[in-house]
């Protein structure tokens, strides 16, 4: 019966043993829109390319910068420094088996990766990898239960990401296309709607050792660009001199980003200080943040197409304030806060059932590669 002192049956053998691994052969930017085939970078995003190097099932790990996993079966092309690693002996490790092992063993990868600005791992981090190796029987079906954990963990994330296309949709719906005014509303400058003004940051350097690391929350660009329709959390902090130098902001007021990441936006749920890098509006009584924010989540392509670009793209106070804003009334546009909070409120249950579908999925492989899930 399978499971049966399954430990036993597990041989810790030598990663280099068992695979053969090469690195692509191209530079990150030999990429080609809409190309015919997968091209592997070190991205967690695979890109495209119209012509192919190799044609095999592997498992592609990313040897710099944003380590991550992916596994491929057909005819792709790779950048220079993602390995490709191909099983020996298929009927001894299964390629799908070897994915999953690697996914688990990322962060000792991440542990192990060397270097300053861009980190990055070295084929010895690879061949000399202890992986686990049961029958093969047994490596298929922790395949196949890790699979169907996995496809749970999709089918939850897609979801959540319709409610985001539910809300756009919406949008639509009650406001028509802001770029092109399909409904006719009235215009004005976002500046014309409520107060816009920069953030503080005067001290230079601006990471000085001193400034950081206090009682108040600090927000960058980065914070803002990934946290969604509410900014909920921070990474950094300042002093008592931090603050002295830059401007505490009220909650509730909606965060623009001018710089690196062009016009990303979330609400402030606490009171923060950022740096001038980012924009505060404070809407007047024509608007709100939640329909200035959905505007401007339109708006933000073309936008950042239009920044200036020197060492990182930026747009200024006075093309921000400029921009021309559609204006329906005030009664609708809080109608459609109202459906966003609503929604809002869903996503966040479902993000949380999402968060323990990941906790079971890391658990249930933790029990895979220890012989444990067939006991």
């Amino acid at each position: 019966m399978v499971g049966n002192n399954l430990a036993n049956e597990f041989k810790i053998k030598k990663l280099g043993d068992l695979v053969n691994i090469k690195t692509g052969k191209l530079d990150a930017n030999a990429s080609t829109e809409n190309g015919k085939y997968p091209f592997f970078t070190c991205s967690i995003t695979t890109l495209r390319i119209d012509k192919y190097s190799y044609d095999c099932e592997c498992v592609l790990v990313a040897g710099n910068g944003d380590l991550n996993i992916k596994y491929y079966k057909g005819k792709f092309d790779a950048y220079q420094r993602t390995y490709i690693v191909e099983s020996k002996d298929k009927l001894y490790l299964d390629t799908k088996y070897l994915y999953y092992y690697m996914n688990n063993y990322i962060d000792i990868l991440r542990n192990q990766s060397i270097g300053g600005v861009i980190k990055y791992i070295k084929l010895g981090n690879l061949t000399e990898a202890k992986i686990p190796v049961p029958k093969l029987v047994i490596q298929k079906k922790i395949v196949e239960v890790l699979e169907k954990a996995k496809n749970a963990l999709e089918k939850k994330k897609e979801a959540i990401n319709l409610l985001d296309e539910l809300v756009k949709s919406r949008f639509i719906e009650m406001f028509g296309d802001p770029v092109i005014n399909s409904k006719g509303w009235d215009k004005e400058k976002l500046n014309e709607l409520g107060e816009l003004a920069r953030g503080k940051s005067k001290h230079r350097p601006r990471n000085a050792p001193e400034l950081l690391n206090g009682p108040y929350p600090l927000i960058q660009t980065g914070d803002i660009a990934n946290a969604g329709i509410y900014l909920k959390e921070y990474t950094q902090t300042y002093s008592e001199l931090g603050l002295k130098q830059s401007k505490m902001w009220k909650k509730g007021i909606l965060c623009i980003t001018i710089a690196a990441n062009i016009a990303k936006t979330s609400i402030l749920t606490f009171d923060a200080c950022f740096p001038d890098s980012v924009v505060a509006f404070i809407p007047s009584e024509k608007t709100n943040n939640m329909f200035i924010q959905f505007w401007m989540s339109f708006l933000q392509k073309i936008l950042e197409d239009s920044a200036p670009e020197s060492a990182q793209k930026n747009i200024n106070l006075k093309i921000l304030s400029e921009q021309n804003v559609i204006v329906p009334p005030i009664e609708l546009q809080n109608e459609f806060a109202d459906f966003v909070n609503e929604v809002d409120k869903l996503k966040f249950e479902m993000e949380s059932s999402l968060k323990e579908l990941e906790d079971n999925f890391n658990s249930l492989m933790q029990k895979a590669f220890k012989g444990e899930l067939f006991k």
